[in-house]
């Protein structure tokens, strides 16, 4: 039988822009969603010898972004690096985890680029769990490598 290969959980570390740039975790974040979405254009084109056909469609890339949404809980540890940060694009590293019986757990593989923090949400709820929840939108290239 072959299974998937899947990761357990993920983390989101931002860059501090030093050199060598040291990423921090962002406690509190423990649900990560990693969203790849190629933009398009769409030309309709009929073919020379048929122009009595309809015309179909050819697609056409025109840009690609990555998103990156997190959520979990509202630390108000964050709230400070999470101003700081809002509209302001960075380093950020999302790298993906598998449980193997250690305090860390196995990294199998990282996302890496600059990104902008575009929603930083909190729900401070009375009767229930508070929570959190933050977008990265892509700026420029970014890169996936897996672990060794």
């Amino acid at each position: 039988m072959s299974l998937p290969n899947e990761p357990d959980f993920a983390l989101i570390k931002k860059g501090d822009g030093a050199d060598p740039e040291v990423f921090t975790m962002i406690c509190g974040i423990e649900n990560v969603s990693v969203n790849k979405a190629a933009q398009t254009s769409d030309r309709y084109r009929r073919d020379c010898t048929k122009m009595g056909v309809t015309p179909v469609r050819k697609i056409k890339a025109t840009g690609k972004a990555l998103t990156v949404t997190g959520s979990g809980a509202a630390n108000v540890d964050n709230i400070a690096d999470f101003e700081a940060a809002f509209g302001q694009i960075a380093n950020y590293e999302i790298e993906l985890y598998k449980y193997d019986g250690t305090d860390t757990g196995a990294l199998m593989g990282t996302y890496f680029g600059s990104f902008m923090l575009t929603t930083d949400n909190g729900t401070f709820d009375a009767n229930a769990d508070s929570s959190g929840d933050i977008t990265l939108e892509s700026d420029g290239t970014w890169s996936y490598s897996a672990a060794a």
